[in-house]
């Protein structure tokens, strides 16, 4: 009753900024304020939830307390010991992890040129099969009845830049469409926009680059396949590119780390703050 209480002050404006900090729990000699509920507080929540959630979250504050204080107590020198030396052990991992990060940020050069990542690609690339079946393609569906249609089929099939810019111009006319046939994509989701076709044909479309025209009572589909990679096939290098990318900032960034470190060890070597003692 007192948490309810408490809470339905607690949630009015004037009281959280008028009023001092309040104690909402005491265990032992640790208490629980109200300011500790504030930052973590859900919105939106009802009377009746609001009421639940406080009590839940005071009483998960208790537990741990209290698992704390009998671990102390029911835990050996030894095991207490080790425990300790794991949480200092995390925490200097945390510190040097976070204080790296800053550096990299602050003074690594993170430009990757083009051609080292195409060097890359190149003195790997048997490393670098496809798990999947990409195409190069597009597709345009229009209603069978457009006025244009006869001048759509030829500009879409033709695909000469001129074409290009006719059908941009006139894309509003289309039910749907995608013209990106220099992007590589994934083979299933590109026949995924389109009427379901049986994959003995999506097979046929696709190997021999066809120009594919399918027709329902209202629409027409136009298909065109530009190229393809098989599943196992080495990946085309448009494909993989910002992976590949990110695996030489990422190796870069290991050896800039490297680096810093090795420049912090001689540095202190140098300060006479680090030294190694010769052992018999």
């Amino acid at each position: 009753m007192k948490v309810y209480i408490f809470f339905l002050l607690f949630i009015g404006c004037d009281f959280i900024e008028n009023k001092p900090d309040q104690v909402l729990a005491r265990l032992g000699d640790e208490f629980y304020y109200k300011s500790d509920l504030i930052e973590i507080f859900p919105t939106g929540l009802s009377e009746e939830d609001s009421v639940i959630f406080v009590k839940n979250r005071i009483n998960n504050w208790a537990k741990e307390k209290l698992l704390f204080k009998k671990a102390l107590v029911n835990l050996g020198d030894k095991k207490q010991g080790d425990l300790n030396q794991l949480i200092e052990s995390y925490k200097n991992e945390l510190f040097s992890y976070a204080y790296q990060e800053k550096i990299v940020k602050s003074a690594m050069d993170t430009f990757i040129s083009e051609q080292s990542v195409r060097e890359y690609y190149n003195i790997n690339k048997l490393n670098f099969k496809l798990n999947q079946e990409i195409i190069n393609a597009r597709y345009l569906k229009i209603n069978s009845e457009n006025y244009n249609l006869k001048d759509v089929v030829k500009r879409f099939k033709r695909f000469k830049q001129s074409d290009k810019i006719f059908l941009d111009s006139i894309s509003l006319q289309f039910s749907s469409y995608y013209f990106n046939d220099s992007l590589w994509i994934n083979k299933d989701v590109f026949f995924n926009k389109l009427p379901d076709i049986n994959d003995r044909l999506k097979q046929n479309i696709v190997k021999n680059k066809l120009f594919y025209r399918l027709e329902d009572s209202l629409e027409l589909y136009l298909i065109n396949i530009k190229n393809y990679k098989l599943k196992n096939d080495i990946a085309p290098f448009d494909f993989i590119k910002s992976t590949l990318k990110q695996v030489l900032l990422n190796k870069k960034k290991l050896e800039f780390i490297s680096k810093f470190e090795n420049e912090l060890i001689e540095d202190a070597l140098q300060q006479n703050e680090f030294e190694f003692y010769e052992t018999n």
